[in-house]
């Protein structure tokens, strides 16, 4: 894969990344679209980055299964796993610097 091609596919790529990030943002969360994970850890006992990490960890799995199974998934493919697991970085970062700005 070429250089322009790469660009090309990164930016569809993140394009697609804000899109559900936005999407399930409005399903799942208010204003505050970290509210879940601060709650869950409260919970839990866990801090907010624990718990994303949890997410992380449950989707690098599910990867790793879908790909080494080499077979056709019924529900999530495996670029909506990658997605996910994209934007589960993304807000381990905005949960990160909503602490430090506090």
């Amino acid at each position: 894969m070429k250089l322009q091609e790469q660009i090309q596919e990164f930016n569809e790529f993140a394009e697609k990344q804000a899109d559900i990030m936005l999407k399930k943002g409005n399903d799942y969360a208010n204003e505050d679209r970290l509210s879940n994970f601060k709650l869950v850890a409260q919970i839990t006992g866990l801090t907010p980055e624990q718990v994303i990490m949890v997410f992380i960890a449950t989707k690098t799995v599910r990867l790793g299964n879908l790909i080494a199974s080499g077979k056709a998934p019924n529900n999530e493919s495996i670029e909506d796993n990658l997605l996910d697991s994209s934007n589960y970085n993304q807000l381990l970062n905005m949960i990160r610097n909503d602490k430090t700005t506090k």
